[in-house]
């Protein structure tokens, strides 16, 4: 069964940091380029001589499963992990926040299914980043607290006094997530962080229930058929179909752009997608589980540094 754990990082600035609106973006390319430089035993430049087992290869650069039709190619594997600042400002573009020396900057860590295994590299990873923002000015990582949810307050696991680390979070399972679904039917989405939903080749304006269910179904299936021990046991053909009988009744969403630098590209770049709020209504338990489990994973494009960040209210 697809699982998850979730932490939540902080760091101290140890000079000004000039950072842009959205900070995921760059907080996964830091991390990326020390992850692999701790993990890989291949240097710069060269091909790893164990991807499969080697942990930067596993989460970053996961290859296809043998025979697998649906996960063709690198790209289209979801990684298996999300870093989602807590504050994010998608219309501004040119927007930027400065953090004084001493100042703190968090963000939350989701870890999913066999990623859950490398937290220790994700620990030390985190430690070696000292160096954030315009002008590469620096950090130091403060805090590591476990976030889980049902059991309370969040827990401490690591502080950089001591340098131990005190355990990890508490996993949570698809099927251990979500209440009862609303007994009228209604329920409000708030998609906080720019959301980009593709849909029949195009990034949509309106969030039809169908064309939102249908990526977090893809994401959550790709997900537990390549990181977890076993495939989604559903219907996919039949809970689609289903999901077309749950009407979109308000649209208060707004279309945003995002500019971000893409450091594996080598050049700028401007996303679009939506924010705002979206109501529906309809017979909500068949997709139940999947919306609250979904709440910690995202969805779209872009949610492994925490686009398609949503809520739910009802």
């Amino acid at each position: 069964m697809l699982s998850l754990s979730r932490y939540r990082v902080t760091f101290t600035a140890r000079e000004s940091l000039d950072l842009p609106s959205y900070l995921g973006s760059t907080l996964r390319g830091a991390f990326g380029h020390v992850f692999r430089s701790i993990a890989c035993p291949a240097p710069a430049g060269r091909e790893c001589p164990i991807p499969g087992q080697c942990p930067y290869h596993r989460i970053f650069e996961s290859s296809p499963p043998p025979g697998s039709q649906a996960l063709r190619t690198h790209e289209e594997i979801p990684r298996p992990f999300v870093i989602a600042p807590g504050w994010a400002r998608p219309g501004d573009t040119e927007a930027r926040t400065i953090v004084e020396p001493g100042g703190l900057l968090s963000f939350e860590l989701v870890l999913i299914g066999r990623a859950q295994e490398f937290f220790p590299y994700f620990v030390v990873a985190f430690r070696e980043i000292d160096r954030l923002g315009k002008g590469r000015r620096a950090v130091e990582l403060a805090t590591i607290e476990a976030l889980d949810g049902k059991a309370g307050r969040p827990r401490i696991i690591y502080e950089s006094s001591d340098n131990i680390v005190r355990g990890a979070a508490v996993s949570l399972a698809m099927s251990e997530c979500g209440t009862a679904p609303p007994a009228d039917g209604r329920m409000t989405i708030e998609f906080v962080t720019q959301t980009r939903l593709k849909h029949e080749g195009q990034f949509v304006r309106v969030p039809e229930f169908h064309i939102l269910f249908r990526r977090l179904l893809g994401r959550l299936s790709s997900m537990a058929r390549f990181h977890s021990e076993e495939a989604l046991d559903v219907d996919f053909r039949g809970i689609i179909e289903k999901s077309r009988g749950v009407l979109l009744t308000q649209d208060d969403t707004k279309w945003t752009k995002l500019r971000r630098y893409s450091s594996r590209q080598g050049r700028p770049m401007e996303w679009e997608g939506i924010c705002g709020r979206a109501s529906y209504e309809g017979d909500l338990a068949p997709f139940w589980p999947y919306l609250c489990f979904g709440r910690h994973i995202h969805v779209g494009h872009g949610a492994t540094f925490g686009l398609g960040r949503y809520g739910l209210r009802w």
